[in-house]
């Protein structure tokens, strides 16, 4: 179950129009096979993006799809960097429920 952290760097002053990108995806994104979880978190500079998928196969179909390749387009222009990405897996330590992003 691989879980994604990204950090998505917008151009000073253009942070709401990248979260409103993310707005209209975020539900498409919330119905594609195997998102247990996909949550987006501001320091109000950097949006960070939190994933979970079922499996590696619905992670690579996410990343080639549509609504992926869709806002990347539509924040073209809009970012200073190319996002940091991490897909990481979990150590779930300590209590179960409490060890793991649920």
């Amino acid at each position: 179950m691989p879980v994604v952290i990204a950090r998505v760097h917008p151009e000073p002053g253009r942070l709401q129009e990248v979260l409103d990108i993310y707005a209209e995806a975020v539900p498409l994104v919330h119905q594609e096979p195997g998102c247990e979880l996909f949550a987006l978190h501001t320091d109000r500079t950097s949006i960070f993006v939190v994933e979970r998928w079922t499996t590696d196969e619905d992670l690579a179909v996410h990343s080639a799809g549509p609504t992926f390749a869709r806002t990347r387009a539509r924040a073209e222009g809009l970012l200073s960097a190319p996002a940091d990405v991490w897909v990481l897996d979990a150590l779930p330590f300590g209590d179960p429920l409490k060890g793991v992003i649920q």
